[in-house]
């Protein structure tokens, strides 16, 4: 598609709710403006990268989201298939350096509890 915009505010206000596959950005000043343009599937930035780069050498997978999916979702990848599972293990020295940071975040949350879950380890 090309089409005329009047500032670059509303070009960038169009590309996310189009939410295009491609989106070429042949701007000088590119990085910033793909900084502030979140649903694009992938985005080029400057003149010397062609969409047709992300289709066969540099590096993005050609299953990008279309039809404005990528408005939720990103381009399809191998992770997608797997299940993951986080797994934690803190020792008892890495809990007490660890402790501080975590009862800041459950007091600016509110989740006194939280911090308390933690601190109870280490003295009970």
């Amino acid at each position: 598609w090309l089409i005329q915009v009047k500032s670059l505010a509303e070009s960038i206000s169009l590309a996310n709710r189009l939410a295009p596959e491609h989106c070429e950005l042949m701007l000088k000043n590119h990085k910033e403006v793909a900084k502030k343009i979140v649903t694009a599937g992938a985005l080029f930035l400057g003149n010397d990268s062609p969409t047709v780069t992300g289709d066969y050498v540099a590096g993005p997978s050609h299953t990008l989201p279309t039809g404005g999916a990528g408005a939720s979702f990103q381009g399809l990848t191998v992770d997608m298939f797997q299940r993951r599972t986080s797994v934690v293990q803190y020792s008892k020295a890495a809990l007490k350096k660890s402790i501080s940071v975590i009862e800041q975040f459950a007091e600016i949350e509110g989740l006194y509890a939280h911090g308390r879950s933690a601190s109870i380890r280490l003295n009970p």
